[in-house]
C-alpha cells in the first residue's frame, strides 16, 4: 500500500523533495546527491512548517532534525553507472 505523500520540490543544495504525513508526524527527504528517500518519524508539524519557511534547508535539517529523530532509507534512489558520473562531471 502505498502512501499519501505529495513531494514538494525544494530549492536546496541537500534535497530536491520534500513532503510531511501528518497523521503519522512523519517528515519524508529525497537527497539531491543520490535520489535516495528517507523517513523521519515523530517530527512535529512546526518543524514542517518552518522547513517551508527557511532561506537554508539544509542547514535546518542538520540543527534540528538529523540525529534527534529516528530514521529510515525507503529508497535506495538513483544508482548511476561510472560511464554516467564521467559525462556529469
Amino acid at each position: 500500500m502505498a502512501l499519501p505523500i505529495v513531494m514538494q520540490q525544494v530549492d536546496s543544495q541537500m534535497l530536491s523533495e520534500m513532503g510531511y504525513l501528518r497523521s503519522a508526524s512523519t517528515l519524508f527527504v529525497k537527497f539531491r546527491n543520490n535520489g535516495a528517500v528517507y523517513a523521519y518519524f515523530g517530527v512535529p508539524s512546526e518543524h514542517w512548517q518552518r522547513l517551508r519557511a527557511v532561506a537554508s534547508i539544509g542547514r535546518y535539517m542538520q540543527r534540528h532534525i538529523f540525529k534527534k529523530y529516528a530514521a529510515a532509507r525507503i529508497s535506495e534512489g538513483e544508482k548511476r553507472t561510472s560511464s554516467e558520473t564521467a559525462e556529469a562531471a
